[in-house]
Formats: structure tokens, C-alpha cells, sequence
């Protein structure tokens, strides 16, 4: 199987069953008995799991034959994991489950990214024509396990999420050709702390920390603002929708329209958007502004995701680009997002909506960041 085809479905099945995990587990978890504190510890404990486990994983891998090995294992174990649920429902078996789903199932993210940065520089591999596969089955996923849930009962997420799983692991044993190679055989790749000395490498990720951070409140607590406000929890999937919808515009148009962008430019070009997005939505609830702001989450998530790859698959070398990755998914895509959401928890009580405000706060230095380059290694970061 070609490579673009192959990453395309792989993640097409993978961020469908992301698009299960991520808004409907809480809900499957409540099902069993999980009360809310509970239920916080597991997807906090979740976090910091992740965070670890994909540099320790992602540490294992040197070389870009052990990729397509690291993701039928991980598949695999996925599986196992999500299917132990069905068996293994007490405190204790959801506390282990949770750690052993966040230790294996979302290091399917860095693995792939990896795997698609490889292919950019050895097949040429139009990364956003396929990544939007993912984000449009991650919008078919909320659509279908929303009615199943609602009409069957919450035990049908359990139901896909094992399923989807079956799909991927399935997916992960057919063969691809040419597979993932270094352009130097036998040239292992740096170590995690190699890599994070590299010039330039810690600003890359203090930059795309805040670029991705500053989505914190909008992913954790946007949808209890709104309905606070007002809304309905159908209009607020509509909404949620709609920003999903721009970020495949903007995959859509990577290679034909964006990549004579530099990752510096693409980055202040996400940054320019989080400014207006964040300060749209702590100024008002409006549904016009609103459906404004939600566009722009092609500028705030995409360009500035997109950057990230540019400056990956452009700026570093071959030895550089599975260490990056890790990084790349343990910090700016894991750790910040984790710690900005613990802040924007202890915010949102007393500020509201105006913690959008903060968030806006929290992208003003990357601009700094991007302009004070501090030599030709970083120029592009």
C-alpha cells in the first residue's frame, strides 16, 4: 500500500476512535459507577501518564525502520487494554486500564506524526491531504457515538471505542510500500536529550507550547461556559463542528497554498489568530462572533500544527526528526496543555468567559519569540 493512502486511513480509524475517547469516556466512565472526583484523578493521572510515556517510548525509537514495528505493538496493546474494560470494571481495574490507555493508545500520536514526517522528506507525502482524514472521521465519531449513546445506552462507547481499535490494529499489519527508511542506513537517530540541545530546539518548544497551550480553556471548559450562556448542547456540537470543518480547509490547502510558508511564518500567522479568537470569545457570546471565532481555529490549531511540522521536517535533519516528535507530543501537545488546564479550573469559577482574555495573554510572547531569533539554527523556529 502507498504511503499516502496508508497514514490516511490509519488516521482517518485513529482519530475516529479519538473522536469517541476524547469527549465520551468521561460519559462511559460515569456509566460504571466512577464518580466525578474520580473520574478527574483518572483523566489527570491520564495526562501525566502520557506525557512520560510518550518520551519513554519514543526514546526507544532511533531508527525509521522501527516505526511501523512500534505501531502495530502499540495497536495491539491498545486493544488489549480497551477490551480489558468489559472484565476489569472495579476502582482499582479502571485506575490501571486508564494508565495502560494513556501509556499505549495515545503514543499512536507521536509514532504516526513521526512516521508522516519521515515520509515529507522521503516520498514527499502531502501530510495535510492526509491528516484531514482524521480530523473529518473524528467529526463523524461524535456524530455516531452521540446517537448510539443517546439511543442504546453509554455502553455503546466502550462498544466502538474496541472496535475502532480492531480497525486500527487491522490497518497497522498491512504492509506499506516503500517503507519508512533513513536516507543513511545504519545512522541512528539522536536521543531525546541530544535532540533538546540542539540550537533552537528549546525555543521551538516554548513557542509551540503557548501556540497549543492557549487552547486550554477552549478545550476544557468552552462548552460548560456556553451552556451557561445559554446555549444548547446541540448548537454547541454544531459549533464544535464548524471549527473541525476549518482545520480541514486548512489541511486541504497545505500543499497547493501554504507550503511556500516558512514555520516561522505559519506559526505568527497562528498566533495573529489566537489573538483575535481568544479576545472574540472573552468579549462576547454572540452567535455571529462566535461562528467567526470557530473559523479561526483553522489559524490557531492548524497553521500553528502546521508550522510545527515545517520546522520539523525542514529545519532539522534526519537524526533529529523522531526526538522532536517525541518533544513535540510529550510537551507543547501533552504538559502545557495539562498545566493550563489545571490553571484555567481554578480560573473559571471566578472569571468566566474572561479566562479567554488569559489565554490570548499567554500567546503575546511568542511573538517576541519569533522575532528575537538568536542565530542561524533557530531562524526558522
Amino acid at each position: 500500500m502507498v504511503p499516502a493512502f496508508w497514514l490516511s486511513l490509519f488516521f482517518a480509524t485513529y482519530y475516529f476512535s479519538y473522536g469517541i475517547f476524547l469527549p465520551f469516556w468521561s460519559l462511559w466512565l460515569s456509566s460504571v459507577g466512577a464518580e466525578a472526583g474520580f473520574i478527574g484523578l483518572l483523566l489527570g493521572l491520564g495526562m501525566a501518564v502520557r506525557c512520560a510515556g510518550n518520551l519513554v517510548i519514543m526514546s526507544r525509537i532511533r531508527e525509521a525502520a522501527h516505526l511501523l514495528p512500534a505501531l502495530r505493538w502499540l495497536a495491539l496493546l491498545s486493544l488489549v487494554s480497551f477490551a480489558a474494560f468489559y472484565g476489569w470494571q472495579s476502582s482499582l481495574g479502571l485506575l490501571v486500564l486508564m494508565i495502560l490507555v494513556n501509556l499505549f493508545y495515545t503514543a499512536l500520536i507521536p509514532v504516526s506524526e513521526a512516521t508522516a514526517s519521515r515520509l515529507i522528506v522521503q516520498v514527499r507525502l502531502d501530510y495535510g491531504r492526509a491528516r484531514l482524514w482524521g480530523s473529518a472521521a473524528f467529526i463523524g465519531a461524535n456524530l455516531l457515538v452521540g446517537m448510539l449513546s443517546s439511543s442504546y445506552g453509554p455502553q455503546w462507547v466502550l462498544h466502538t471505542m474496541v472496535l475502532a481499535s480492531v480497525l486500527i490494529f487491522g490497518l497497522c499489519l498491512l504492509p506499506m510500500s516503500p517503507a519508512p527508511m533513513d536516507t543513511q542506513r545504519g545512522r541512528r537517530g539522536d536521543s531525546i536529550l541530544q535532540t533538546l540541545k540542539r540550537p533552537g530546539l528549546p525555543r521551538f518548544l516554548l513557542i509551540t507550547s503557548l501556540l497549543q497551550g492557549s487552547h486550554a480553556f477552549y478545550y476544557g471548559f468552552s462548552a460548560l461556559y456556553w451552556q451557561q450562556q445559554g446555549y444548547s448542547t446541540t448548537l454547541i456540537g454544531y459549533l464544535w463542528g464548524l471549527g473541525v470543518l476549518a482545520e480541514i480547509c486548512a489541511f486541504l490547502m497545505d500543499k497547493k497554498w501554504l507550503t511556500r510558508f516558512s514555520a516561522r511564518q505559519l506559526m505568527l500567522a497562528g498566533g495573529l489568530c489566537a489573538l483575535v479568537r481568544w479576545g472574540i470569545m472573552g468579549a462576547t457570546t454572540e452567535l455571529g462572533w462566535m461562528i467567526l471565532a470557530q473559523l479561526l481555529h483553522a489559524g490557531t490549531f492548524c497553521l500553528s500544527h502546521l508550522g510545527a511540522v515545517r520546522f520539523i521536517t525542514r529545519e532539522l535533519d534526519d537524526r533529529a526528526i523522531i526526538g522532536t516528535q517525541a518533544l513535540y507530543a510529550a510537551i507543547p501537545q501533552g504538559l502545557s496543555l495539562a498545566l493550563l488546564l489545571v490553571l484555567c479550573g481554578q480560573l473559571f469559577p471566578m472569571l468566566a468567559g474572561q479566562t479567554f482574555w488569559l489565554m490570548g495573554l499567554a500567546v503575546l510572547p511568542v511573538f517576541w519569540l519569533l522575532w528575537s531569533r538568536p542565530g542561524p539554527a533557530a531562524q526558522e523556529a
